[in-house]
Parts: structure tokens; sequence; C-alpha cells
């Protein structure tokens, strides 16, 4: 049976990815791990010692196209240009900010990434391609995420964890299905720029096969 590790970085701005955790946990068996400064070992090292004989990875977190983080607050890096051979071989989720920008810079196979994902109040001080997010409340920064975490979830499953391109499908679908209902539900201020935002999820996703 091959081992799936769920790498859960938790902060204030990931507390929505917990239902997603969960479920990749109890759907798929996956271990969880995270970053926890509070006990007596090396959080990362635990990491590291967990990840090491697994054969599938899920990152749950921040990124940026150098590294992924452990604590982005803190600026712990947890897998940069030092160590991101402990990636190799293994197949990827990487369910972080410009993770698609990292699995090009370490020509990673065998691996999913994202672009920017705008889940925070600080994130929307930014722009996503030409779309202005400088508007966006509290709601629709909810709605966002509780859209993204439910096509994510609906779109896991032990079928398409071992087939890449069947989750990108499963994925578009869902995705699709999200954009549709923003718009007819109109259920947030800024309906129209949140439906942009689900787009370019999407839209920046990327998938690297093993060849």
């Amino acid at each position: 049976m091959k081992k799936i590790v769920c790498i859960y970085i938790q902060d204030r701005t990931t507390v929505f990815l917990e239902p997603l955790c969960t479920h990749i946990c109890d759907s798929i068996g996956a271990v969880r791990v995270g970053y926890d400064t509070s006990g007596d070992e090396d959080p990362l090292e635990v990491i590291f010692n967990e990840i090491r004989d697994a054969e599938i990875v899920f990152f749950l977190g921040h990124g940026m196209s150098s590294c992924l983080y452990a604590s982005i607050f803190d600026n712990v890096e947890l897998f940069n240009k030092e160590n991101v051979s402990l990636l190799s071989g293994k197949r990827l989720f990487l369910i972080a900010c410009n993770s698609n920008q990292f699995i090009g810079k370490y020509a990673l196979r065998n691996s999913v990434g994202f672009g920017f994902l705008p889940t925070s109040d600080d994130d929307i001080r930014n722009r996503l391609h030409n779309v202005d997010l400088s508007n966006n409340g509290l709601s629709d920064i909810n709605y966002y995420n509780d859209a993204l975490v439910r096509s994510l979830i609906a779109s896991i499953s032990k079928e398409t964890i071992e087939d890449l391109w069947l989750f990108r499908e499963r994925f578009r679908f869902c995705i699709n299905r999200a954009i549709v209902n923003c718009l007819i539900e109109k259920e947030v201020p800024h309906y129209r720029v949140v439906a942009d935002e689900l787009f370019y999820v999407y839209a920046d996703m990327i998938i690297r096969s093993e060849i």
C-alpha cells in the first residue's frame, strides 16, 4: 500500500484548508503532519522523516517560486534549492501560491501546482492578472475559499491521485460548476471578480507528468 503524507501548514490564513486536510486523510488514508514549534522535536525533521518513504505528498500552505514555507510569518522555508531533492520521485499535489513556478524552477515531475491564490485579506492587495481585487471583502474571500476547497475535495479521490490527468478533468468540471454557481447565485458583493478568481485557479494550474 502506498504511503501518502499530507503536510498541512497551519496559521491564521490557512484555517479554511482544514476540511481539505481532513478529507485527504480520511478518504485516501494520508498521514497528517505539520509545522508545530511547541513540541520538543525538530518540526522540520519530523516532516522530512515522515515523507522520506512516502510515494504521494500533499502540501497545503504557502509557497513562492523558490520555496515552500514551513512558516511564512516567521520566514521559515520547508523546501528550497538546498533540499528539494527530498521531493524528487514522489507524486506531488502542491496546494500553495506559485507552486506552479516552484515545480517549473526545480523541474519536478509527476506534480500538480497552482498559481496565485488570493485566499486572505493580505492577498487581495495584489492584482490577479488584470483583475482588481482591492475592493473584495471578507464575504468575497470566504466564498472563494469555500468554493476552492469544495472543488478540491470533490476532485481528490483514490482514483484521481493515481491519474493526474483524471484529476485535472475532474477539477476543471468542479471549478466550472463553482463559477457558474457564483454567477447565478450572486451571493457576494463582488461575485464577478470572485468568478474570475476561480477561473484563474484552473487556468494557472500546472500538471507535470513523469515523462
